[in-house]
């Protein structure tokens, strides 16, 4: 069976590690892929946008299954195209993709059919925007109306960086911003699978770091890392997530003419002393680091779930998952989510711990072939282990040790097994 990942990052890298340990699978390709996934799969120079040069790839090539890592390809069409060309492919469609794409289409959904979310409202206009800020808040949940890469959120007590935020979001393309009611409460990532208007495959569920800074401090970022088994998760919350939240949504969806195939992603926040979840946004594709955890926990069946899922069948049977813990730690390059550092080199050194893999997310190679930093974040420790705690430890270890670049930042907290709070940001002093 040949296979066709898109993408460039660190989920993408996690995916083809766990695409090239099923034994289904003779070839499996990337595009355009990095130089970590290039020890693994055979990496191609497309662009994740250019999606006729995909296309075109995946049908003289005779490739069986395309999997979608990243949003941007899943908002611009890509199952539309491949679908249309009846090459097989893991993803929503253009139009069930807005449920990521618009925050404003995934609110209203819940407003119409009573799928639990904090009270909101979209603004395209400034001055609208800023003299309603008195009904939300303090504090004040501002959010980007379209895609982000997982920074489009400030939760603050500041006037002044909301009225900011809303100047900020305003100017970019579509010009909306949304306002949502603070919930003081918890969060957590929720993964499911849906085909056949039904949800197939509930996998592992993640606390995620998205603040850079230890503490729950700093910026957003695109994920700063995350663990599972999340012990404030218990069996009646997954109930109730899926009951309430993931097949509402689901048959919402189908009930408005949209039929979503791949994965749900579900971003939510349960309130403190209960076990009621709202939904936060969601994502049309496997979250980032979370899918690294995933993947680590894979032990057999990915292949065949994923094409049965893209071939929209009803009921496949789910993926075999390990019962360890798994921890990721992201390590970024300097001045990251503000800024970026490119060019800097990376050393690996050999390491011996079966339960440990670095996977690649922005690296590149320099013209003498060394391997550098290529932006954002770089590399994710990616650790499995019996419990959080002893697979938190052996991340750690990795770090300083057989892993280091100049500028390196990263978290020291990513695991530490304490109830969190939704975090106020605080972004000037």
């Amino acid at each position: 069976m040949k296979a066709l990942v898109i993408g460039s990052g660190g989920r993408e890298h996690a995916l083809a590690w766990a695409l090239s340990r099923d034994p289904k699978i003779d070839e499996l390709y990337v595009a355009p892929g990095n130089p970590g996934i290039a020890e693994i799969a055979k990496c191609v120079p497309i662009n994740t946008t250019k999606i006729d040069d995909l296309a075109s790839f995946a049908k003289r090539n005779k490739i069986d299954l395309t999997v979608v890592g990243p949003e941007q390809p899943l908002a611009l069409g890509i199952v539309d195209v491949f679908q249309k060309e009846e090459l097989l492919i893991f993803g929503p469609d253009q139009k069930a993709a807005r449920i990521e794409t618009s925050k404003s289409f995934a609110k209203n959904l819940c407003a119409k059919f009573h799928i639990p979310t904090p009270k909101w409202q979209t603004f395209s206009d400034t001055k609208d925007a800023i003299g309603s800020l008195d009904k939300f808040g303090p504090p004040w949940v501002v959010k980007a109306d379209g895609l982000a890469a997982g920074k489009g959120t400030i939760v603050t007590r500041d006037r002044h960086d909301t009225e900011e935020a809303v100047k900020r979001e305003l100017q970019h393309e579509g010009g909306k911003v949304l306002f949502e009611e603070f919930i003081d409460g918890w969060e957590a990532t929720f993964m499911a699978t849906v085909s056949s208007g039904n949800v197939q495959w509930l996998t592992p569920t993640f606390q995620d770091y998205k603040p850079v800074y230890d503490g729950d401090l700093g910026p957003n970022t695109g994920g700063m890392g995350g663990y599972t088994p999340v012990p404030t998760v218990t069996h009646s919350l997954l109930e109730n997530v899926k009951n309430s939240i993931l097949t509402p949504t689901v048959e919402a969806m189908e009930r408005t003419g949209v039929h979503f195939q791949g994965v749900l992603n579900l971003n939510a926040i349960i309130k403190h002393g209960t076990e009621d979840p709202y939904v936060l946004e969601f994502n049309a594709r496997f979250g980032d680091p979370e899918c690294q955890g995933v993947m680590a926990l894979v032990q057999d069946g990915l292949v065949e779930h994923l094409s049965l899922i893209a071939n929209d069948a009803n009921n496949p049977r789910s993926p075999q998952i390990s019962s360890s813990a798994s921890v990721v730690v992201v390590l970024a390059s300097k001045g990251y989510p503000t800024s970026q550092s490119f060019g800097d080199r990376i050393t690996i050194r050999p390491y011996s711990a079966q339960n440990v893999r670095i996977i690649h997310a922005g690296t590149a190679r320099n013209q003498s072939g060394e391997l550098v930093t290529g932006g954002g974040r770089v590399l994710n420790i990616l650790a499995t282990g019996d419990t959080v705690e002893s697979a938190r430890r052996d991340a750690y270890a990795m770090i300083g040790n057989a892993v280091r670049f100049d500028g390196m930042q990263y978290r020291t907290d990513i695991g530490t097994i304490a109830t969190r709070r939704r975090p106020l940001q605080v972004t000037r002093t």
